[in-house]
């Protein structure tokens, strides 16, 4: 009877020491998963302060007042573009004017542009000495910061032979 006592006793004691081991081992892991869960909970958290973008493309833009004549210099700006594919959450829409008054911004003659390769390309005829247009534009990914805002710019016709006659 001693001996199946001490070996049941021997038995429990074992069996604490192997739990105590696993017991400290689980502790450890657990300590490494919120170390882990520390710096991602950063890195997302600066992520969300970033531009996110799904692709990007690289344009050449000569400059526009290069005359292309023999022996000028002839200048440029090389752009990266960052872009998101999904057209489901970027947008820009072009307009004739703008209300930036109303809520939310109302835009006379809309024309939703459409995305190629990182770039909304834009087509309207010159009809008069000047014409300023307007665009929304919304560049916003599931993940990351949003980038909004109103552009404009005005494009004049030129003049023709030395004259003040415009181009039609």
């Amino acid at each position: 009877m001693n001996k199946s006592i001490l070996i049941l006793i021997l038995t429990f004691i074992t069996l604490s020491c192997r739990n105590t081991e696993n017991s400290k081992n689980e502790q450890a892991k657990i300590l490494n998963l919120r170390a882990e869960n520390d710096s991602l909970k950063k890195i997302l958290a600066e992520i969300n302060n970033k531009y996110v973008f799904d692709s990007i493309s690289m344009r050449d833009i000569p400059s526009y007042k290069n005359s292309y004549e023999l022996n000028s210099m002839v200048k440029g700006e090389i752009v990266f573009i960052g872009y998101n594919q999904s057209g489901k959450y970027s947008q820009i829409i072009m307009g004739d004017s703008v209300d930036v008054k109303s809520n939310p911004i109302k835009i006379f003659n809309p024309d939703t542009l459409k995305m190629r390769n990182g770039g909304y390309n834009y087509e309207f005829k010159l009809e008069q000495k000047e014409k300023i247009w307007r665009a929304n534009f919304e560049i916003k990914h599931k993940y990351g910061a949003k980038f909004q805002g109103l552009i404009s710019n005005k494009v004049k016709a030129k003049k023709t032979n030395g004259n003040n006659v415009y181009n039609k």
